[in-house]
């Protein structure tokens, strides 16, 4: 039986398979969303089901030459996040959406970097204060887009002469990325247009991974949303977010 090199993995979901096995998606870096069979794992409760929880760091073995692999020797490659009230619900998010937009088998190093960066800001929150984890989410939601070719670059607009100007609004398209427009002075922006000088700021921490800085304004991340959002509706088409609809109905907000 073929065996892949020892890899590094985060349990990104996991579901019963027959009597008792599970079948995990697993994030790895050589290899990005890969699925697995570990036998026996619903069995084995006290020792390898407890080592199967999400945002666990792990070093897998997987076996076999088809594309649904089988699990071998795993040990904990570190101390897990734990994360606590809506910092779990952010984690469930970001494990979902990459289930939902990774192709299987194709390594994204910066992916499973930032997803790594991400676990540990979320593990940093307080609790139950949104506004903490704003800015870790957009800023691995952007790193995904990025990596995957669906994020235009945040600084450049084709019919701008290149550059992006703070003082110019630019307007999201399919075809051309941020194009400018004018916008008539008092009139509110449409949801596809931005400020320039917020897609600059976002630009500038996107490319800093958000190392040592300070969180931006609400209208920054407010943007920033707006914008993850509009670039994450095609991948993700009509079929909703499960983790996004949970942590509606456990905070009863929109």
């Amino acid at each position: 039986m073929q065996q892949l090199p020892p890899q590094p993995a985060y349990i990104l979901h996991s579901r019963p398979f027959r009597d008792s096995s599970l079948i995990l998606e697993l994030l790895t870096p050589d290899f990005g969303r890969i699925a697995c069979i570990a036998k026996g794992a619903r069995r084995d409760k006290q020792r390898r089901q407890s080592a199967l929880q999400p945002f666990s760091p792990l070093l897998v073995t997987l076996l076999g030459r088809h594309d649904l692999k089988t699990l071998g020797p795993l040990e904990s490659a570190g101390q897990p996040a734990w994360l606590k009230g809506r910092a779990v619900y952010a984690g469930l998010y970001a494990n979902e959406l990459l289930v939902r937009l990774l192709p299987e088998g194709e390594g994204f190093l910066a992916i499973f970097a930032g997803y790594q960066q991400l676990l540990g800001a979320l593990a940093g929150a307080s609790g139950d204060h949104s506004a903490e984890l704003e800015l870790p989410l957009r800023m691995f939601e952007l790193n995904v887009l990025r990596s995957l070719g669906s994020c235009p670059d945040l600084a450049y607009s084709p019919r701008d002469h290149g550059a992006v100007r703070a003082d110019a609004v630019y307007r999201l398209t399919a075809e051309d990325g941020f194009v400018p427009v004018v916008v008539p002075a008092g009139q509110a922006l449409r949801s596809a247009d931005f400020s320039g000088a917020h897609l600059l700021t976002l630009s500038q921490l996107l490319n800093s991974a958000g190392e040592g800085e300070s969180s931006p304004p609400p209208d920054v991340l407010a943007a920033a949303k707006r914008l993850t959002r509009q670039l994450l509706q095609p991948l993700l088409g009509n079929r909703p977010l499960k983790s996004r609809e949970l942590f509606r109905q456990v905070y009863s907000e929109g």
